[in-house]
């Protein structure tokens, strides 16, 4: 029996294309069980398995000629494809409204890391003002 496999250069060729993910496995799938069922058909018309197979990919037609028939099909074509600057707006709005959230993000986990760091941070600050502030009285006297 025919398997989803036998079409994967489809598939390649299909997204590259410009095919929305979900129409190009729906199309593999369908693919697939029309081989399936010609495959059965040509069994019970009583032909081996080898030569059942070779007759179905035969009557379905070749990947080339099934490739451009679904890219000939504009509504297949994924959003990003048809509106490339609506996407690239989409793309740049979102990732503009999550940059501020990734350090809230970071350190969600990372909390004994950052009391470990802030309190470094804290002490080394207190000490420079401190020598900051022993340098300015020594100077004014």
């Amino acid at each position: 029996m025919p398997s989803r496999a036998q079409f994967e250069s489809m598939r390649l060729e299909l997204l590259q294309g410009g095919i929305s993910p979900r129409y190009v496995e729906r199309t593999l799938i369908e693919l697939s069980e029309h081989c399936e069922d010609l495959e059965r058909d040509a069994l019970v018309a009583g032909l081996s398995p080898y030569e059942a197979a070779r007759v179905a990919r035969a009557a379905l037609g070749s990947d080339e000629v099934l490739t451009a028939a679904v890219l000939a099909r504009p509504e297949l074509v994924s959003w990003s494809r048809r509106w490339p600057t609506l996407a690239l707006c989409v793309r740049s709005a979102a990732a503009i409204g999550v940059l501020p959230a990734l350090p809230v993000l970071y350190c969600v986990d990372r909390g004994q890391y950052i009391a470990r760091w802030g309190g470094a941070l804290s002490g080394a600050l207190l000490i420079v003002g401190l020598l900051l502030a022993w340098l300015n009285w020594m100077i004014a006297i």
